[in-house]
């Protein structure tokens, strides 16, 4: 397509298909040269696209572009839940058995934290999380342990519908369920004891994404006994272990790669 017959919309996604095949990014020179339009033209598409975070940009003298977090984010979350499913599978069914409870593996899609994938010990007692469960965002550690990391303004958006009390230590002001937040992100894993059911509780701990952030996370649920009868360091050592392995399975599945290289 001539750049004479190319629409404005249309410019913006060769411009995006560009950048995104090229896994250690493209100058503004050979972005144009692709795209086959005027130089002035491309670096104006750039800068529209920069400042909406659909493509970023090195600091250096010489800058090369690659998609950026908002994009990425949309590839993970708007992909097929299968693939999600068969990369993590196996890292679950491993911790799950070493660490003899449910574990599962959550995605913020949208407005709402999901469950994905979840493993069951092949020997005694399970909790069960089911795929397909929305969790809530003032109670359970999966969410938890993802929403803390969102921009204030989203925060405030989840935090503003109805929070339900679903247990006796639920909280439902949303002072209260930022102030969990924070010390999520301080401490970097999220509980949930005796929030979503009496004696149940959760360890959960982010998963985090090379340039997309946290949209995902792993959790561990049980009853709260049994979760403390486990010092809680060699507990959360063995899940941020797993959530490495978990973050490299991501990566270097599809759609993941798209945006370049993302190699262990």
């Amino acid at each position: 397509m001539t750049a004479e017959k190319q629409t404005g919309l249309e410019r913006y996604v060769m411009a995006l298909e560009a950048v995104a095949a090229s896994p250690h990014g493209l100058s503004l020179s050979s972005l144009a040269q692709q795209c086959d339009l005027p130089v002035a033209t491309t670096h104006r598409l750039l800068q529209a696209l920069q400042k909406t975070g659909l493509v970023t940009a090195s600091g250096g003298k010489r800058k090369d572009y690659q998609l950026g977090m908002r994009l990425l984010r949309l590839l993970h979350a708007g992909a097929d839940d299968a693939w999600v499913q068969i990369a993590v599978q196996p890292v679950l069914d491993r911790l799950a058995n070493r660490f003899g409870e449910t574990c599962f593996v959550t995605r913020l899609t949208g407005n709402h934290v999901m469950s994905l994938a979840w493993a069951v010990p092949e020997k005694g007692l399970r909790g069960y999380v089911f795929p397909g469960h929305m969790m809530p965002p003032h109670a359970s550690a999966s969410a938890k342990a993802i929403l803390a990391y969102q921009a204030p303004a989203f925060i405030d958006e989840i935090l503003s519908q109805p929070l339900v009390k679903l247990a006796q230590e639920t909280k439902t002001d949303p002072a209260a369920v930022k102030a969990d937040y924070a010390e999520v992100r301080d401490r970097r894993y999220a509980t949930c004891w005796n929030e979503m059911e009496p004696g149940v509780g959760a360890l959960a701990v982010p998963i985090e994404l090379p340039d997309v952030g946290v949209i995902y996370s792993l959790g561990a649920s049980g009853l709260i006994e049994r979760l403390n009868s486990r010092p809680l360091d060699e507990s959360l050592e063995m899940m941020r272990a797993a959530a490495d392995n978990l973050s490299r399975a991501l990566r270097n599945s599809t759609p993941a790669r798209m945006s370049g290289d993302w190699r262990p």
